[in-house]
């Protein structure tokens, strides 16, 4: 029992000072959530490993197929704007917003917890 406790707490992760997180929401036009889900993975690859993203995840609402919601957490605010401000991350974005029914929503802050990730 205790093996467990111990590798238990090893997962979990305090956040720490400035990481930054995203929450987003947005609407694919109907059928055109998989080609949306193929340009967010081409413009997260675009930013590559030394971006200071650590955790990105892409969901689809069991209620509404063509929602998707985003989270991402990075290293600080300063690594997101530097990275979503790139030319392939403006190209990438303007591809999606094309594929939308409306503008993305969401919204941005602090990381008070993270479980199972750390900064790089």
């Amino acid at each position: 029992m205790p093996q467990r406790v111990q590798s238990v707490t090893k997962v979990e992760q305090v956040a720490q000072a400035n990481m930054f997180g995203v929450c987003g929401r947005m609407t694919a036009q109907p059928g055109r959530r998989d080609e949306v889900v193929d340009l967010i993975r081409e413009g997260v690859r675009a930013w590559g490993d030394a971006s200071g993203l650590i955790a990105y995840s892409v969901i689809a609402t069991l209620e509404e197929p063509d929602t998707i919601l985003l989270t991402e957490v990075w290293t600080d605010k300063a690594a997101h704007d530097t990275m979503t401000g790139t030319e392939p991350s403006r190209t990438v974005t303007q591809k999606i917003v094309a594929l939308l029914t409306e503008p993305p929503t969401g919204s941005f802050g602090d990381v008070l917890f993270a479980r199972g990730i750390s900064a790089r």
